[in-house]
């Protein structure tokens, strides 16, 4: 196995900008990610001014979440160390995808892993990943599939066949073993016999004791995968979690109309800047949900108070900060406020966001001030794409370079194509029907002005017919051509399945047991070991070539 670095273009308006411009990034963001003086200065921060939960009862918080299954003595170790007073953490989140969705999540993963062990050891003091799982959330449509890659070559996406409904937080949904062990036993008909096909299927099916919740299932697999590298793992949902945050939900229900007011100016720059609003902001929207019925209803800031979305439930501001206190678990945050707990909840040195996430962070800045706080270093997630043998060959047969395959592959495609062929088709097809065109219209205009009639009308339905035939005659031949060179288009398709599925690239698509069925899971291992986090590496995307 060997990994390379690769410079690709951004593509991203925000990420470019992030990535490139340091005035920006201080006027939108608290630090600079790729200024040396950040750390330090976030460090002092946390000591002198940061006033959170108590470290230790945050601790025993997370070591009841990982009771009894997800207590690896890594996890045990860094559990004791987040309660030490000089811990620091880096964290990230994803939500709770079935079978842990598109490959960034593991990707991510591994940055909070490497990201600590670097700041660990250059500071000297407990640094501690930590992967926020967001239980809270209710989009089913996000989290209810996987694509994988099928045993006939192509991209297949498995929906989850069991019950999900789309208005509950996902923690609050169960799996049932018989319905996973449906599910993996699908996953089985529909994969390829790779190497390691037995291997993770029973693995997999270890991890189905009992009915368990969705987001469970995701923390059982993800700890399998990172528990040895002491990763903890925390549900947003949780009753526990939801208990230490009880008086802070108190400081977002008193302040919420001074951190959307603040969050809207925030948005307002940023447009003004040149970019688009990374989220769509509603007035009065008060960027907490209410749990109803079993329901996550969205709560907005009314006359005389608070109502849901739906207008069913009514609430004083007094009656709000109650429910805050008495049963703060039917409270969850959104987009605006998540980031708020979390820096509540944790010491944290670095956030890990994917590039859609960064953007929104760029909302936020005035908002942590707002409720006492500050915003922490925001690093964008490493990048990772997977080139295997084939892909290799493929990319060997066409003389392309791992940039190539990443980024404008359909464009080389092209290029390749239209080298078979012995002219420039469509411009010779061009010139055809221009002839055609000025020739017809000088006849048609000799035949009106020396017969009249309807000769014109005649003949411009008549000339319409001969260039349908000539376009007619135009797409034979480009599938003429294309049917010539079909085994190497086959290829080429290959290609871009692999590396650049449905136009995207292959961590936001593929899941991780594609790559365990036919690799087995050393290359997540190297990936693990092999330092890929670094001071100023900017955008690097990783080619790892199995």
């Amino acid at each position: 196995m060997e990994i390379k670095a690769s410079r690709l273009p951004v593509g991203n308006p925000f990420m470019e900008r992030y990535l490139a411009d340091d005035e920006w990034v201080r006027a939108f963001y608290e630090y600079n990610p790729w200024d040396e003086c950040s750390v330090s200065s976030r460090l002092e921060y946390i000591e002198r001014e940061w006033r959170g939960a108590d470290r230790a009862e945050l601790a025993e918080v997370i070591r009841a979440y990982h009771t009894p299954e997800l207590l690896h003595p890594a996890v045990e170790r860094n559990l004791t160390r987040l309660a030490d007073p000089k811990s620091l953490v880096v964290i990230g989140g994803q939500q709770a995808g079935l079978m842990t969705g598109p490959l960034y999540t593991l990707y991510k993963a591994i940055t909070l892993i490497q990201l600590a062990k670097q700041e660990e050891a250059r500071l000297g003091r407990p640094v501690i990943p930590v992967f926020w799982i967001a239980g809270e959330d209710h989009d089913s449509e996000e989290v209810n599939h996987i694509h994988v890659h099928d045993r006939h070559d192509g991209l297949t996406k498995v929906e989850w066949t069991g019950p999900l409904s789309g208005k509950q937080p996902v923690s609050m949904q169960m799996m049932q073993p018989e319905e996973m062990s449906a599910y993996l036993q699908t996953l089985t008909q529909i994969m390829g016999d790779g190497a390691a096909k037995r291997e993770w299927l029973e693995e997999m099916q270890e991890l189905l004791e009992g009915p368990v919740s969705w987001t469970r299932h995701f923390a059982r697999i993800m700890h399998r995968l990172f528990g040895r590298e002491g990763l903890l793992l925390i549900d947003s949902a949780d009753p526990g979690l939801r208990r230490l945050e009880a008086s802070f939900f108190t400081v977002l229900i008193d302040q919420s109309a001074s951190i959307q007011e603040r969050v809207q100016q925030a948005s307002v720059g940023l447009v003004a800047s040149g970019l688009t609003e990374p989220v769509h902001l509603q007035d009065g929207q008060g960027n907490l949900f209410l749990l109803e019925a079993g329901e996550r209803q969205a709560l907005y800031r009314g006359v005389g108070g608070w109502v849901t979305k739906n207008g069913e439930t009514r609430l004083t501001q007094a009656e709000l900060v109650n429910i805050a206190h008495e049963a703060p678990e039917r409270l969850s945050n959104n987009v605006i406020t998540r980031p708020l707990m979390q820096e509540y909840l944790f010491p944290t040195l670095y956030f890990v966001g994917g590039p859609g996430e960064v953007a929104y962070w760029g909302l936020l800045k005035q908002a942590f001030a707002q409720v006492g706080l500050r915003m922490p270093i925001v690093l964008p997630r490493l990048q990772v794409t997977i080139l295997d043998r084939r892909v290799q060959k493929r990319m060997n047969e066409f003389g392309l370079s791992a940039t190539d395959v990443l980024a404008g592959l359909d464009d080389k495609r092209e290029a390749w194509l239209a080298e078979r062929v012995p002219f420039a088709l469509a411009e010779r097809f061009a010139t055809a029907k221009q002839i055609i065109e000025q020739e017809y219209e000088a006849l048609i205009n000799d035949l009106e002005q020396g017969i009249g009639r309807n000769t014109r009308e005649i003949g411009q339905k008549n000339l319409g017919k001969i260039l349908a035939q000539v376009e007619y005659y135009q797409h034979f031949a480009e599938r003429a051509v294309r049917e010539k060179h079909q085994v190497e288009l086959r290829h080429w398709e290959e290609l871009s399945l692999a590396v650049t599925p449905e136009g995207k690239l292959q961590e936001r698509v593929y899941n991780f047991l594609s790559l365990w069925n036919a690799w087995g899971l050393d290359w997540l291992h190297r990936l693990l070991e092999t330092p890929l986090v670094g001071e100023g590496r900017r955008h690097v995307h990783y080619c790892m070539f199995l």
